[in-house]
């Protein structure tokens, strides 16, 4: 432990020792002031917001401009002794995030004070490289990867033996003490209160570009293979999110590496099969390449031609727009992975029925799909069935994309 650092907790220490029953809110107070008083804290703030039922303490530091990796260790270091502050009637600690002008760091689920330093200084590189902010926080990897459950029934002749995707949505973040867990106070058995132990669980990076870069496919390109040349500590599971790689484009990447100029290319150019669609709102493109990866793709994109539509005449309708011709091309390029993908596609609001949503993928060479447009489904089906090597059968396609892998 750092000098400075041993030097704060002895004085908070002999402080609390003063009166045998010092109270928790100076208990808090003293931690707080102490924090504020560090070289490199510009400001630090405890936020509580409720959860379940009971409230969690969140931790929140403001970082000088001009941080220095020394100071930004001894930081780090004094705010993993958060959990162990006496804490109110309950109340139990919460997130424990370092802020730098637009960037954040909360990964402090590391097994040594060495981890935790090479983390931060990897972290503080970062946001030197020209990116509109870098965030670093603790991953937890969903149960099954996919970015939405199929909610409806999947045709007979599709179904057998198809498991039901998890749905992702945004990564569940981890808010358990930072750093040794063994020191937390654990809530009773009949708390309402959520774990506040865990093993480490990996890294999420989150990436954004600015408005200028998201256009500027060259600019990008330089500021990732900056941000490439700097020592990655690295990370045993993770993810990386790059937001702004084309407008309205997000690219996940599940690895704990920073993404290949491949794979930022195969995303940029899975989204630019949407850039006809005059309101597009949303493409979500989650990359897997480990051995059974797939890629999921999530488009949310609205067209005047959908405006005001019955579900009756929905699907008849939907081959009038410019999406349902996206999709169709969408599908050959992404069996040129050769690996399963799913696609999940939301639109316009139907009269009576909520919004038009079409899901449907591959998985294990057999392509599935939800019922609720039969006719929609058959097609992509077919679609799919032509674009290995001119098959015209799902049988015949499902034996084609398994010679092939």
């Amino acid at each position: 432990m750092p000098v400075l650092i041993a030097a704060v907790m002895m004085t908070m220490l002999a402080g609390c020792a003063s009166g045998p029953f010092p109270s928790v809110q100076s208990a808090l107070e003293s931690f707080n002031q102490t924090l504020r008083s560090l070289p490199g804290v510009e400001a630090s703030s405890l936020d509580r917001p409720p959860v379940d039922g009971v409230v969690k303490v969140d931790l929140i530091v403001t970082l000088a401009d001009d941080v220095t990796e020394e100071e930004l260790v001894d930081i780090g270091e004094y705010t993993t002794t958060f959990p162990a502050v006496q804490l109110g009637q309950g109340q139990f600690p919460g997130v424990v995030e370092l802020r730098l002008a637009g960037s954040a760091y909360s990964y402090f689920d590391l097994a040594t004070p060495e981890a935790l330093h090479a983390q931060l200084a990897y972290w503080r590189e970062l946001t030197t490289v020209g990116f509109e902010s870098i965030s670093t926080r603790t991953y937890s990897a969903p149960v099954t990867a996919g970015m939405f459950q199929i909610t409806d029934e999947v045709g007979d002749e599709t179904a057998a033996g198809l498991p039901v995707q998890e749905g992702e949505g945004e990564q569940a973040q981890a808010t358990e003490a930072p750093m040794a867990a063994s020191s937390s106070p654990s809530p009773s058995p009949d708390s309402t209160a959520p774990s506040l132990s865990s093993a480490a669980l990996g890294r999420l990076v989150v990436i954004e570009l600015s408005s200028d870069e998201r256009d500027d496919e060259e600019r990008t390109a330089e500021l990732l293979e900056a941000a490439r040349t700097i020592e990655d500590p690295g990370a045993a599971t993770g993810e990386w999110d790059l937001m702004g790689l084309a407008p309205f484009t997000t690219g996940q990447f599940v690895q704990s590496g920073i993404p290949s100029s491949e794979q930022i290319t195969f995303v940029r150019e899975t989204s630019a099969v949407f850039d006809a669609s005059e309101q597009l709102a949303s493409v979500h493109v989650r990359v897997d390449d480990s051995l059974a990866g797939s890629t999921q793709v999530n488009v949310t994109a609205f067209d005047d031609t959908m405006e005001g539509v019955r579900s009756a005449d929905a699907a008849k309708k939907f081959r009038e727009t410019t999406e349902w011709q996206e999709l169709l091309e969408l599908v050959p390029e992404l069996q040129q992975t050769n690996r399963d993908f799913s696609v999940n596609f939301v639109g316009n609001n139907l009269t009576g029925l909520g919004v038009f949503e079409l899901k449907f993928g591959v998985r294990d060479c057999e392509f599935w799909s939800g019922s609720q447009w039969p006719d929609l489904s058959r097609e992509l089906e077919m679609n799919w069935a032509a674009s290995l090597q001119g098959a015209n059968a799902p049988t015949a396609a499902a034996q084609i994309c398994a010679a092939q892998r």
